[in-house]
């Protein structure tokens, strides 16, 4: 029987957990659910590269769901430590090291999804405010991103510059990157969420603003409907994510008067919202996929 563990920083599994759990039980394969935060690895004859609690735990293949908020470097090292170690080890970690670290860093990702043809939004990357105030000047309306983060939280849209002086004097203060990129408006005030396991869009959904609001982000409240995979999405979206190496993602787009533009391929996407919309159950998709690579 094939043993694979979902991890997650979390003392209970969340709601996207419990599902890749039942989906692996119903699958025949023996599940577990593992935190980081309790897991150690080792070098030499009495350890191994995954230990709980003194134990060493044999996995077949991992799925890496969260590693953790708010981590020290220190902590974020050592656990990426732990997902490679696995790896070397022969072990399936889903979605790969690299492309989970890809995905994370928001302007790497876009910039590699660009060089395999992916239309993307204008991006500037710089620790100079005074270079960020010039494009956002340049474009008139521009949007303030964190380089790392979900779920919308952090993103401001300016079209004041004054604002905007505000914005990256405060985190050039707090010794951040200031990432900005060109404003670009989605018709219906609108994106795509467009789920890709494996070479296939297995589902998508319209990801629609509450009124006065532009992130359509559903953290961020808003609705949710089910949308047509037509060939021109499907192929958008498994160009970004297989361009990161993900072996399955959340690939975020929107139609614009100019077509369709990818703003991000998450390699730990939520479905809560997709499931309701859709009803279907991305989880028995990668269990499926991982299975299949495991036999291989």
């Amino acid at each position: 029987m094939k043993r694979i563990a979902v991890l997650h920083e979390s003392p209970r599994p969340t709601w996207t957990s419990k599902r890749l759990l039942e989906a692996i039980r119903e699958a025949g394969a023996k599940p577990l659910y593992l935190q980081p935060s309790l897991l150690s690895s080792g070098i030499g004859k009495d350890t191994c590269p995954l230990m709980l609690y003194g134990r060493c735990i044999d996995v077949d293949a991992v799925i890496v769901r969260s590693l953790g908020r708010a981590l020290s470097l220190e902590r974020y090292v050592r656990r990426i430590a732990l997902l490679l170690q696995l790896e070397d080890a022969g072990v399936l970690v889903v979605n790969p090291v690299r492309s989970l670290l890809l995905a994370r860093d928001k302007y790497t990702s876009l910039r590699i999804m660009a060089a395999h043809g992916v239309p993307v939004p204008e991006t500037i990357l710089t620790e100079d405010p005074a270079e960020a105030l010039r494009f956002i000047e340049k474009w008139g309306q521009a949007v303030i991103k964190p380089l790392m983060g979900s779920l919308g939280l952090g993103s401001f849209k300016v079209d004041d510059v004054d604002l905007a002086y505000r914005i990256v004097s405060m985190l050039a203060s707090l010794g951040q990157p200031i990432y900005v990129q060109k404003y670009i408006p989605k018709k219906n005030n609108r994106d795509i969420r467009v789920f890709v396991v494996g070479d296939k869009a297995i589902a998508a959904e319209y990801r629609i603003a509450p009124p006065g609001s532009w992130k359509t982000n559903v953290a961020r409240g808003a609705k949710t409907e089910p949308a047509k995979i037509t060939p021109e999405i499907e192929e958008l979206a498994v160009k970004a994510s297989k361009s990161l190496g993900l072996l399955y993602s959340g690939v975020d787009m929107a139609e614009t008067d100019n077509g369709y533009v990818v703003f991000e391929a998450n390699a730990s996407p939520l479905w809560r919202g997709l499931y309701q919309a859709t009803g279907i159950d991305p989880a028995k998709h990668i269990v499926r996929m991982i299975l299949d690579m495991l036999k291989r």
